[in-house]
């Protein structure tokens, strides 16, 4: 695989345990000390080397406590990922390397936020966000369906959605808008120590990544 030859462009959003809006868009320790959270990619363009990732999706289950974007932390996620079914084998491995962080830029960077990867599983994801980002929610088989509309309110331009930029804390890394999303879906099963848990919180960020960035 070709680790210097790679760009991903696409579009992020989460669900989580915490109280919106999210801790963690502000660099901060989660609403309870400790989270539970979805995380959905979509790849709309995308290679690694010669392998194409067009249209393919990744979802992580995961958990941490403490506050992961402390410098030194000690904070770190356990994850499972759901790698989309439809990729061939080369697509599912590329997908795998770079979500666990083995091809650096950004998806590296996360990725040693990372302290245990329980499981990966292959899986039929379905993805669907509105282009003004009225909404957006993910599936995957019967295991997981999350999702949520744009938050909005009695002094909000309804024409207009509620974003951060500069955000401390962005998922998909520097430089990108969050838009905060009210939860309307949050069933997340997966691995051995997943359990429900109220979806409180949910954001979606562009992405574009390469291998300096």
């Amino acid at each position: 695989m070709d680790k210097t030859n790679w760009h991903l462009e696409g579009e992020w959003f989460d669900v989580c345990s915490c109280s919106l809006p999210c801790p963690c868009t502000f660099a901060q320790a989660p609403t309870n000390g400790s989270c539970l959270f979805t995380l959905v990619w979509k790849v709309h363009e995308g290679h690694i080397g010669d392998v194409r990732l067009d249209g393919l999706a990744v979802v992580a289950l995961g958990e941490f406590a403490g506050n992961m974007w402390a410098e030194n932390t000690d904070s770190r996620m356990s994850v499972m990922f759901y790698i989309d079914a439809k990729g061939t084998p080369a697509q599912r491995d590329a997908l795998e390397q770079l979500f666990r962080g083995n091809v650096g830029g950004w998806p590296g960077t996360f990725g040693a936020l990372i302290g245990d990867v329980r499981e990966v599983r292959y899986a039929p994801i379905t993805f669907d966000a509105a282009e003004d980002l009225e909404y957006w929610r993910a599936t995957v088989s019967d295991r997981v369906s999350v999702g949520a509309k744009a938050l909005t309110g009695p002094t909000a331009d309804p024409g207009r959605r509620v974003q951060l930029v500069n955000a401390p804390g962005a998922e998909v890394g520097p430089g990108q808008v969050a838009t905060w999303g009210v939860v309307e879906a949050d069933q997340a099963e997966g691995f051995d120590f997943s359990r429900p848990y109220r979806g409180g919180s949910s954001k979606h960020f562009p992405f574009d990544w390469r291998p300096d960035v």
